[in-house]
């Protein structure tokens, strides 16, 4: 069954009105007609189940039959927090992310980072990957959204950080493995965890992290992208404490 995301939406007699960019999606692209079943999901806790009664140009009208709370997000509470890449691996980054079950995606500039855009290009890409992360939750059957944070430099980054959250950053450097560092912690529900551009974080970057409670650490001999050294970090925490596997 199709699904379609309605931030708040507006149930009145048993009927929830769509409008927007899903009617296109829902007309249009999928060609959705009087009588077909849909699912519609708010982004925070519910899903509708309901058929469709009314087709117009700039609106549906679903006829609800069935509300719920889905158990599909991930018990852990993963930041992801990224440096900005170059290109879509940013984009690439956010949709698989958002698969994988973050709860929140915090980019930032770091010294290596690409150079930072103006702040018209910051709103449209934040915008764009909101989307991004959008599309993906409807595609895997996500019922809560992932937060997208706005572009923020490292040291504020630093400074947003739950003291209560495992905290982690990947360095190249690092001779301490990540199966050692989890085999010596505790099961955490909040892991945040820091990755930096296509250069790596700076060895002043690394210390400053390892003064708010950062742990350095390597994911073995070889030397990922930072997007698949983010992707690969994300699947082993949720095959070791969270709900892969």
């Amino acid at each position: 069954m199709a699904r379609f995301y309605v931030p708040e939406p507006q149930i009145e007699k048993g009927l929830l009105k769509v409008d927007g960019s899903e009617v296109k999606h829902i007309r249009k692209v999928l060609r959705l007609k009087t009588g077909d079943r849909i699912t519609i999901f708010d982004g925070l806790t519910k899903e509708y189940e309901g058929t469709i009664v009314e087709s117009e140009s700039s609106s549906v009208s679903i006829r609800i039959q069935n509300a719920f709370s889905p158990e599909r997000d991930s018990p852990l509470e993963i930041t992801l927090a990224q440096s900005l890449l170059k290109g879509e691996k940013m984009d690439y980054l956010i949709q698989k992310a958002t698969e994988l079950g973050v709860k929140e995606i915090v980019p930032f500039f770091s010294s290596r980072s690409i150079s930072l855009p103006e702040n018209s290009k910051k709103l449209e890409r934040h915008d764009r990957w909101e989307k991004i992360a959008v599309a993906a939750s409807k595609q895997c059957g996500r019922g809560v959204l992932p937060e997208i944070r706005s572009l923020q430099n490292y040291s504020d980054m630093l400074r947003s950080v739950p003291q209560d959250s495992l905290r982690l950053i990947l360095w190249e450097k690092e001779r301490v493995g990540l199966k050692e560092v989890l085999k010596g912690a505790m099961e955490k529900k909040k892991i945040f965890f820091l990755v930096g551009p296509e250069g790596g974080f700076s060895q002043e970057e690394v210390d400053q992290s390892k003064e708010k409670g950062f742990i350095p650490i390597s994911l073995g001999k070889r030397i990922l992208r930072a997007e698949t050294a983010s992707l690969c970090l994300i699947s082993i925490l949720q095959y070791e404490w969270g709900d892969i596997g």
